[in-house]
């Protein structure tokens, strides 16, 4: 199992941490898309390193058209000479409405549809007389015709998925999924690896064709402190409907109205009060920073990737820097050890 780490901040921090995260040995680097966007994140994350992996987790599929999100790409992994990994997600109904004035009723086949398109843009540039005919997307003209590029590859694409329809889907079409910050080692093992399972045996894929990347809420330094912003970040996640398959799995079925309640009562107090010591502790690696390397062996097994991911709900942005710098030392460890193959994470 390989560390990853999220980064994010202004475009010359997102350069500075992906540098200095490559120096450290780490895999790969990951860019959010919250309040920017993700493709120009990598970017600049790309243009700061030569060999560290770079991945979108996630970008925003429906608010694009395919035929732009495979330009982008490819022009990310071109940048990156073949660095490049597609983390799409679909994100909540909520979201996609309310904030990209976009209306989504089936995520899944869509899902299916669209990294059908992107690859079928990434055909057409190599050559290919090809053309996308779908139920949402109609593409005829996938390229203006220049020069065929057969060389190039097909960008990996990895899709967010928590359900088990969505992770089917993953299966069938994806070259990985990426798991969310809240899903638990045992919720990415009992739930969503059964669903990748039979979704590569639908499409009559190998075994390991949909290897999973685990998104690990780290939060270490101050033990109070840290496990305290870790049980914010789980509750703020927890609150989203979406979410609720991954309390059930760990009997905190009603958990969600209660967090959703305080949430909307702007009661922060309460949401962390209401992360107990297990919950906090099957979900998230919160406490004192030598302990974090032995908690992340929880995911061994169950990931091929984990990928390090600090809290940001409700966090003050100079604590956020040192949780943040916290990680990047973890993910150094970790890969120090792995290079000596004094553990196999």
């Amino acid at each position: 199992m390989t560390v990853g780490l999220v980064i994010g901040g202004d475009l010359p921090m997102v350069a500075t941490l992906a540098a200095r995260a490559e120096a450290a040995g780490l895999e790969s680097v990951w860019v959010a898309e919250l309040d920017h966007s993700a493709f120009v994140q990598a970017a600049a994350a790309i243009s700061a390193t030569s060999r560290i992996g770079v991945g979108t987790s996630v970008a925003l599929a429906f608010p694009r058209s395919p035929t732009v999100t495979a330009m982008t790409a490819w022009d990310l992994d071109e940048l990156s000479r073949d660095r490049f990994l597609l983390g799409l997600g679909p994100q909540v109904k909520r979201v996609m409405e309310a904030r990209f004035s976009v209306r989504v009723d089936r995520p899944a086949p869509q899902m299916r549809e669209y990294v059908q398109a992107v690859r079928t843009v990434w055909a057409a540039n190599r050559g290919e007389a090809v053309v996308h005919e779908g139920e949402t997307y109609r593409i005829t003209m996938p390229t203006f015709h220049g020069r065929p590029r057969p060389e190039r590859r097909d960008t990996p694409i990895l899709l967010a998925a928590v359900g088990p329809i969505l992770s089917r889907v993953c299966g069938e079409i994806a070259d990985g999924l990426i798991g969310h910050p809240l899903a638990s080692p045992r919720y990415l093992r009992e739930a969503v690896a059964p669903a990748i399972a039979a979704g590569l045996e639908r499409a009559g894929r190998p075994s390991g064709a949909c290897p999973i990347t685990a998104m690990a809420t780290v939060s270490v330094g101050d033990a109070d402190a840290a496990r305290r912003a870790a049980r914010l970040q789980i509750a703020f996640y927890a609150t989203t409907p979406s979410y609720r398959a991954i309390l059930e799995m760990h009997d905190r079925k009603a958990l969600p109205r209660d967090l959703r309640r305080a949430f909307v009562s702007g009661d922060r107090d309460r949401m962390t009060a209401l992360i107990d010591d297990e919950l906090l502790d099957a979900i998230a690696i919160a406490g004192r920073p030598d302990e974090a390397a032995d908690r992340l062996k929880a995911w061994d097994g169950v990931a091929e990737r984990v990928v390090l991911g600090v809290p940001w709900y409700g966090m003050d942005p100079g604590w956020q820097r040192e949780a943040l710098e916290a990680a990047l030392e973890l993910g150094a460890r970790v890969a120090a050890q792995t290079a000596s193959g004094a553990t196999t994470i």
